[in-house]
This record gives C-alpha cells, sequence and structure tokens, in this order.
C-alpha cells in the first residue's frame, strides 16, 4: 500500500489538517523561489490524493496568504532587532544582527525572508572595515560558546572566562552565545 493509498484511509478531519499543512509547507517553499505552483500542486495530489483538484488550488492560496500575513509580523520583529541594535555600541550591534542571522535567518518561521544585511542595517553608522572587522570578532565569540556548550553548564565561570577572552561584548551578547552552545550540545 502507498502511502497515499494510507493517507486516503485516514479519517477526514486528520486528512483535511494534513492538507493544511502540507500547503504549507509547499507554500513556504514557493515564497523562497524553490518550488514552482504546478509542481507544488502535483506533489499536493501525490501526497494527499482524494481532493478535488480545486481544493488543493484552494488550500494552496489559502497558505499563502497566511504566510503573507505572518511575513508582516516576521518584518516587524527584524525592524524591531535592527532598532535595538542601532541603539547599542558597534561590536553588541553587530552581534545583535550577526546572532539573528546565524541562529535565526533561516528558519521557517522566517519564510524565506534570508539575513538582514549589515550594511543596510548599519551602514550609515560604521564602515564597511568596522562592520567586518565587528563580524570576525562576533563569529569568533559565537564559534566559542557553540564549541562551550559541549562542555559545563555552570554559568558564572563559562561567561567568566568568555568575558575574559571577547573583551567588549556585553553580558547579554555573551549569554546568548553561550545559550546557542547549550542548547545545540544538549
Amino acid at each position: 500500500m502507498s502511502r497515499g493509498d494510507q493517507r486516503q484511509e485516514e479519517p477526514p478531519e486528520q486528512r483535511e489538517s494534513g492538507l493544511r499543512s502540507m500547503a504549507m509547507h509547499f507554500g513556504g517553499r514557493l515564497i523562497e523561489g524553490r518550488d514552482f505552483r504546478e509542481a507544488v500542486l502535483e506533489r499536493m495530489q501525490a501526497n494527499l490524493p482524494g481532493f478535488p483538484p480545486e481544493r488543493y488550488e484552494a488550500e494552496l492560496d489559502a497558505a499563502l496568504a497566511r504566510i503573507d500575513e505572518a511575513q508582516v509580523g516576521v518584518m516587524a520583529r527584524r525592524e524591531q532587532l535592527i532598532a535595538e541594535a542601532r541603539t547599542l555600541d558597534r561590536l553588541n550591534a553587530v552581534f545583535t544582527v550577526r546572532y539573528f542571522n546565524r541562529r535565526f535567518s533561516g528558519h521557517v518561521g522566517e519564510y524565506g525572508l534570508g539575513r538582514i544585511n549589515l550594511v543596510d542595517a548599519l551602514g550609515d553608522l560604521y564602515s564597511r572595515r568596522q562592520i567586518t572587522e565587528a563580524v570576525q570578532r562576533c563569529d569568533a565569540l559565537i564559534d566559542e560558546g557553540i564549541r562551550m556548550g559541549i562542555g559545563s553548564w555552570d554559568h558564572e565561570p563559562n561567561m567568566a572566562h568568555l568575558r575574559r577572552a571577547h573583551p567588549g561584548f556585553s553580558d547579554r551578547s555573551l549569554s546568548q552565545a553561550l545559550d546557542w552552545g547549550h542548547l545545540i550540545h544538549r
């Protein structure tokens, strides 16, 4: 029995939920430019057969509308993040955006918006050279925080080490780098 045949035997509520979920998944791929509408509709029909063709189209259109609405919220959060970064000193401002880009920008909940361009966000405050230098230091901190996630979870000694190894970063930045390491290695 194929997966499609198994799905046809599911209760109607489960099939409806599956169709909505599939439409969101494939809608995200459309938004990101990773798929074409016709191919998506064919895959939806193959993965969950039994609905009329116009139903797949309607569900995909509804998913695209939900994604458009969600992108408005995502853009507002990104603008808030940039506004916050702009109030910080250069190192922590660049860290705020760089950390977001590395940790969150590729998540499905970002709906294909990609990374925040550091020069667009902070280029009127700092030169490209200053931003590039800060990025190198930020990456070093993030990478060390991730590596430290393998070891001890004793927060204060870890923070003390990061303060010494990465001067100029706020405790918030240091803590975010360390927390990401703990999340990855838990």
